[in-house]
Parts: structure tokens; sequence; C-alpha cells
């Protein structure tokens, strides 16, 4: 992990600590292995000229949710833009971002998918911005296409969390 998802996991763990803390402290806490694994899943996305470290994350607001969060790990020329799509490989699409400026370590909100986007488009697609010509037309020589990762994938399981009785 680099740059800002690496303070961003730094952050997030310095909170865990002092909400485990703070509860048992008060003695309103009992200690139970949770899988933190199915709340984030993983991958990293490599392409001839880019590469990226890709997180999804389940929602805690809603069921059934899940954020897209795409880091640029690698940019042969900083600036460049690019569109960011899920697709299958019948050929169906769904573009998330149109157009983004990718620079090196600069994260990237995709947007919210369902567990049907998921289910229906397990492939993620960051490609040269194009606006002349649709997805599956595109032959650009700057691109990434990897697995969307699923909640636990290539994260560690069985961790230890506090939670309220």
């Amino acid at each position: 992990m680099k740059g800002k998802l690496k303070s961003f996991m730094r952050k997030w763990w310095l909170m865990a600590l002092v909400s485990t803390l703070a509860l048992s402290l008060t003695s309103c806490a009992k200690r139970k292995n949770y899988n933190l694994s199915g709340y984030y899943g993983f991958t990293q996305c490599d392409g001839t000229n880019w590469s990226f470290d890709v997180y999804l994350f389940r929602s805690q607001a809603q069921n059934g949710l899940y954020e897209l969060v795409v880091m640029p790990v690698q940019i042969d020329t900083p600036g460049d833009i690019a569109s960011i799509t899920i697709a299958n490989q019948q050929q169906a699409y769904k573009q998330l971002v149109s157009q983004v400026v990718l620079n090196p370590e600069q994260e990237i909100s995709a947007g919210t998918i369902t567990y049907a986007d998921l289910t229906n488009y397990p492939i993620l697609a960051i490609t040269a911005f194009d606006p002349t010509t649709s997805f599956i037309s595109q032959n650009s020589a700057k691109s990434a296409f990897c697995e969307i990762p699923m909640p636990g994938d290539n994260v560690p399981t069985n961790q230890q969390q506090y939670y309220p009785n």
C-alpha cells in the first residue's frame, strides 16, 4: 500500500485501536473473533503502461452496495486521462467514470456498485479516455484489466475486534 491508501489504512487502524481501548476501559465490551475480510477486497490491476491497486469496500450505510476505489500505483505519463468501466465477457459493460486524470497515489472513487453489478460485470477495465469511440470498439495502448475483487479477496482473516454487550 502506498501514499494516501497507506495513510487511510493507518488512520482506520488507529480509530479501531482507540475505539477498542475506550470500550475495554468502560467494561462494556467483549472480545470475539470477527472476520474483517468480509469488509473489503483487494487486487492489483496491471497493464502495459499503468498499474493500479483496486479495493472494493462493503457499504456501511446500505446493505448490498459496494464502493470501488482505484489507486494508481504506476502511471507512465502522470496526467493521462482514463475511463473506468466494468464489463463481462459477453461484451456488456457499464461505465463508472467517463474521465479521470491519473496521477500516482491519487485515490479515485470509481463509484458505488451493487451485488448484481459484481456478478454481471466481474471485469474492471481502466482504459485511455477516447470520446470518439465506444468502450467495445476501443483499441487502447494504455489500459489495465483485472477481475474485480470480492470482499475477502487477498485480505487477512480472523482479526480480533471488540463489540459492546
